[in-house]
């Protein structure tokens, strides 16, 4: 899969000569040059469970990272970024996971766990064989049958030197404990959410555990995070042998139904929602249903629970992305069971000290890992938040066609005029891809945008490949230290994407369906 065009852009912005110095002086300076250092990083981003391969299941694993990095690193290309790998149950939702730590078994590469046999995985080969030729990921049954491969490799391979190796990953990473008693008793109750689980009501935390390490079961699930973590941290070698960063994902929320809500419930304020206020795209606001933080608790325990899931994740990728970094700051919080995010307010209340709590939660990130972390601040953002960010050196994200000047004639900002300090992307997963967002654009915005592109005349309504190609060369030239394209994009412009770009959206907020979470890249690794 060779999709880029190499040759010289057309205009590059430069690196303003006092950046480096500026880097060297913020909260993330050395992140920045355990990262990048200082240069401009080109980057792919693209769900796992998107990638296809003709050793696959039907569904992207970790098994196709080196075929990706292969790609990036072919086409001049030093960083992939992934959605969030977390458990996200049969459903796929990458946003509402299972649990913050828990990789989702569904990555797992089933023919590069040690001890099976070539009879065993030419069976995983037959069985699987539909999924992997299919257009979409029918995520229920693609999961439903991966789990049940999952366990019938496990049978295989159990030993008394694997079971004492688990003993010895559960001692050195404690939330697999919670994490593998939470799915025995999930398992158990039919998936029911925990607040309804009957098996074990009124038993403690402890008292769930103790009975859960007690089921075969039990060790299923310590086994699927033990191989998934030596899969993954294989992989983020690999990538660095390759000279390519991997980029994560850490949602700022959990989910209500979650093992970390289940085992650490002092954490969370359970009768409050976050949400968002009304605004001009939803008049009644919104009621996301995860739990807010209750901070002064996480700041007396010294935040462990945060500082152990970032560490975590630094085994796997060098940078990661926060995904609703203003929530630090300030989060729409509501009462739990409000009909929607209407009677909701800020917290904290106290807008004099958004700043001050955001600085400490970010400060304590950095103050954990060597990763650097990338803000999301989409949206409407106060601007001690963006200042915040800027002070500390974590990068904001600038999606160009909502970059504009809206204080002043409201017209696109020059990508080249872009803040340094900034990840610059056409789409990401929640929108159009260029294509479709031209063709449903305002005819002023498409207009305008066609001239920069160096157009004359009336501007086409369709976004043709060749369009594509110049729209992603003329982008290429920001001002910012990335730039991150979306696969969907760069296939858009090597015409290797088929049929109408609306069908290659990954998700469309606010809305639950087949389509959300299950395009798969309609061009192999191979």
């Amino acid at each position: 899969m060779d999709l880029i065009d190499n040759r010289p852009l057309n205009r590059v912005a430069p690196v303003c000569p006092e950046l480096p110095q500026f880097l060297a002086k913020t909260d993330a300076a050395r992140h920045w040059v355990a990262a990048t250092g200082g240069r401009r990083i080109k980057g792919v981003c693209v769900p796992l469970f998107s990638l296809r391969s003709d050793r696959g299941c039907g569904i992207g694993d970790v098994g196709d990272l080196p075929g990706a990095i292969d790609y990036c690193a072919r086409s001049g290309m030093e960083l992939l970024q992934l959605l969030p790998i977390n458990d996200s149950g049969l459903d796929g939702v990458p946003y509402s996971a299972m649990s913050a730590f828990a990789i989702d078994p569904a990555f797992i590469a089933i023919d590069d766990i040690p001890g099976l046999d070539e009879t065993f995985l030419l069976h995983v080969s037959s069985v699987t064989a539909p999924f992997r030729e299919a257009g979409r990921i029918d995520n229920p049954r693609v999961r439903r049958l991966k789990i049940e491969l999952l366990r019938q490799a496990w049978a295989l391979v159990r030993t008394d030197t694997l079971l004492a190796a688990l003993d010895a990953f559960c001692a050195d990473n404690p939330w697999v404990v919670g994490y593998a008693a939470f799915k025995v008793v999930k398992d158990i109750e039919g998936l029911r959410p925990w607040e309804e689980w009957a098996s074990v009501a009124g038993l403690s935390t402890d008292q769930v555990i103790k009975l859960a390490r007690a089921t075969p079961d039990f060790n299923f699930h310590v086994f699927c995070q033990y191989t998934a973590d030596r899969q993954f941290a294989a992989a983020h070698r690999y990538a660095r042998s390759r000279g390519v960063l991997l980029e994560g994902d850490i949602p700022i929320l959990v989910a209500r139904d979650s093992a970390d809500v289940w085992a650490e419930r002092w954490m969370f304020h359970l009768d409050f929602a976050a949400g968002a206020p009304p605004d001009m795209y939803a008049e009644d606001g919104q009621h996301w249903g995860f739990p807010t933080y209750n901070w002064d608790a996480i700041e007396r325990d010294d935040y462990r629970w945060w500082r152990q899931r970032l560490r975590t994740a630094q085994r796997y990728f060098d940078c990661y992305r926060i995904d609703h970094i203003v929530g630090f700051f300030r989060i729409w919080t509501i009462d739990v069971h409000a009909p929607n995010g209407r009677q909701g307010w800020f917290d904290p209340s106290d807008e004099a000290v958004w700043g001050d709590h955001g600085r400490k939660i970010l400060g304590m990130m950095l103050d954990s890992t060597d990763m650097l972390p990338l803000g999301e601040d989409l949206g409407t953002i106060p601007h001690i938040c963006r200042s915040t960010m800027l002070d500390m050196g974590i990068c904001g994200l600038k999606v160009q066609r909502w970059e504009k000047r809206w204080e002043g004639d409201r017209k696109f900002i020059a990508p080249a005029d872009y803040l340094p300090v900034s990840v610059a992307t056409l789409s990401t997963h929640d929108c159009e891809l260029a294509p479709e967002w031209w063709r449903n654009a305002d005819a002023a915005d498409r207009q305008e945008l066609w001239e920069l592109l160096g157009g004359q005349g009336p501007a086409p309504t369709e976004m043709s490949p060749e369009l594509a190609t110049t729209y992603l060369r003329w982008f290429d030239g920001c001002g910012s230290l990335f730039t991150v394209h979306a696969l969907g994009d760069l296939l858009y412009a090597a015409g290797r994407l088929p049929g109408d770009p609306a069908d290659h959206r990954i998700n469309v907020p606010g809305q639950v369906g087949p389509r959300n979470w299950s395009w798969r890249c309609p061009v192999s690794l191979e």
